[in-house]
């Protein structure tokens, strides 16, 4: 019984992987890219909450440092998955994009991600340190565009559609190999492969993120050439 939430996650990841690469290797735009990324965005929900089981289940005691680390991952997925699909939902409302919820989000995720940067570094858990990143980056991005107020990028929802999913992959692929290297190397080491996979997967996220932006014509910026402009929404 106390395999399940690791079955349960094993099963949801797995899916998750396929509808990944399902959407990634179809054609941009059309309705099988559609399909399979709204599959893919919805499976996350799954994914994020068969974690919060795994840490429940292992600590013997309730541990108070799991449960901020499941609460701050589950954040940080939820909402990288919530910008990747309203960039797409709303592109051409940039105003309703960066509502409330935006606004709520972002701050949540660059403070929850100072939070587990401070944690990680009193308690020397380097991999804590790695994953606030994270926060930081993401939500500091979004408190910027929040308030930004120059003229948006023609292709800005294409930029945070990127961003989150590749992001997203980044989770998905760092968590996968650091399993097959528990699996087929050491049974023990899925903790220390992380601090390996997951910096990895980060910056071959990046890397993409710069490379797909040149081909697109989408920079890491949000901002068009031009004078800037009082509107919330332009």
């Amino acid at each position: 019984m106390t395999n399940l939430p690791l079955l349960s996650h094993l099963v949801a990841g797995a899916f998750t992987f396929v509808f990944f690469w399902g959407a990634a290797l179809s054609i941009k735009g059309g309705r099988p890219h559609r399909a399979w990324g709204k599959a893919f965005f919805l499976s996350l929900f799954p994914v994020g909450l068969s974690v919060g089981g795994i840490l429940i289940l292992r600590a013997s005691t309730f541990d108070p440092a799991r449960m901020v680390q499941f609460v701050y991952l589950l954040l940080c997925l939820l909402t990288v998955g919530t910008v990747g699909w309203t960039a797409i939902a709303w592109k051409n409302d940039p105003a309703r994009f960066r509502g409330l919820h935006f606004r709520i989000l972002g701050p949540a995720m660059f403070v929850s991600g100072l939070i587990v940067l401070t944690a990680g570094g009193l308690a020397r858990q380097p991999l804590a340190m790695i994953l606030s990143s994270i926060g930081l980056v993401f939500g500091g991005a979004m408190i910027r565009f929040a308030h930004f107020r120059g003229r948006v990028h023609p292709k800005w929802w294409l930029g945070w559609h990127l961003n989150a999913v590749l992001l997203l992959s980044s989770a998905v692929h760092g968590t996968l190999l650091a399993v097959l290297y528990r699996t087929l190397v050491d049974a023990n080491g899925f903790d220390v492969a992380q601090l390996a996979t997951q910096p990895f997967t980060l910056g071959l996220a990046l890397v993409l993120r710069i490379a797909i932006g040149r081909r697109r014509g989408v920079p890491l910026g949000f901002g068009a050439a031009g004078p800037r402009l009082a509107a919330a929404g332009a």
